[in-house]
């Protein structure tokens, strides 16, 4: 989801509504999510390497897209994300994550967030730090603060008619779907953050407002052995919609290996997806970005029936 950015330097959030200048548009909002794949200015700390003619390319698709709201997994500061996404157009939401030192690494972080298309009317409430889970250490018996990714949270146009509640997750990798061993370490802290994201999505229903969880999921909700909804809409008092149910899997991308070598990949199954409302639908259209020619994982982008007319 790619949210236009009019950038301040100041990357800690406000927790506070923010009006943006409002504008007639089209009764669409384009949503993209994308994880960036350590997406950093310095490439300390990382083994993918990145030129400046790879953030030129990265630029470039998201000029295209052109998107009202981004939501981007692995990006380690505003300034990467500045470099694709330069203000005034967008204003950048960084996680909250990145101001607590004892939740992040020294030398580089994969934070989630959003960038905002100018126009927006955006409330910034803290974001879902539970989603990073309290690790059991069994050597020492006790109980200590992970360093996983926070759930960026955005309300786009609180107070209104078209109020909507924007969950940009990246969940624990490992526990891809039943076939991965349900008692391993991964599927356990996946279970944990699910039951964090029910919680949400049921206040969301117990106040009647509308919502779109999107982002890396890590998991394949569209695979005969996924869980990971099942779970979640048996604990809801109204099942979330798969919005990606019936998206094309089929993407190439190139990716960097630990050894230094260059490698294609072909994902074949999704593991980025978006949960809504049922309110929200329809949904106009879907679609995953494939990308040969940069370091990137797949990009999704959704473009939702959503009314953005001046008030």
């Amino acid at each position: 989801m790619v949210l236009p950015q009019s950038l301040s330097k100041d990357t800690h959030k406000t927790h506070n509504k923010e009006r943006l200048p409002q504008s007639n548009q089209s009764s669409s909002l384009t949503l993209v999510s994308w994880n960036m794949q350590w997406l950093g200015v310095t490439n300390k700390g990382t083994f993918i390497t990145r030129t400046a003619s790879d953030f030129k390319q990265l630029a470039r698709i998201l000029a295209d897209l052109s998107p009202d709201i981004l939501a981007f997994q692995e990006v380690d500061s505003v300034s990467a994300i500045e470099a694709l996404l330069p203000s005034p157009k967008y204003k950048i939401y960084l996680s909250d994550r990145h101001t607590s030192q004892s939740e992040k690494f020294a030398s580089v972080n994969q934070y989630t967030g959003f960038a905002i298309k100018s126009g927006l009317a955006i409330d910034n409430p803290p974001d879902i730090k539970a989603l990073n889970v309290t690790l059991h250490t069994r050597k020492e018996h006790t109980r200590q603060a992970g360093k996983l990714r926070y759930g960026s949270y955005i309300i786009v146009r609180k107070g209104t008619k078209d109020e909507l509640h924007l969950l940009n997750v990246h969940l624990k990798a490992g526990c891809f779907s039943r076939q991965n061993k349900q008692s391993s370490r991964s599927c356990r802290i996946l279970k944990q953050q699910v039951s964090t994201i029910t919680m949400w999505i049921q206040q969301r229903l117990d106040n009647n407002e509308d919502y779109i969880v999107l982002g890396d999921f890590n998991h394949r909700l569209n695979s005969e052995h996924q869980w990971l909804l099942t779970s979640l809409n048996q604990r809801l008092s109204l099942p979330a919609i798969n919005l990606t149910e019936n998206t094309d899997a089929a993407c190439l991308a190139r990716y960097t290996k630990r050894d230094g070598g260059r490698g294609k990949r072909l994902y074949r199954s999704l593991v980025d997806h978006a949960l809504g409302s049922k309110k929200r639908l329809p949904i106009l259209s879907t679609h995953m970005g494939k990308f040969t020619s940069i370091n990137t994982q797949p990009m999704m982008s959704i473009n939702i029936s959503y009314p953005i007319t001046a008030h």
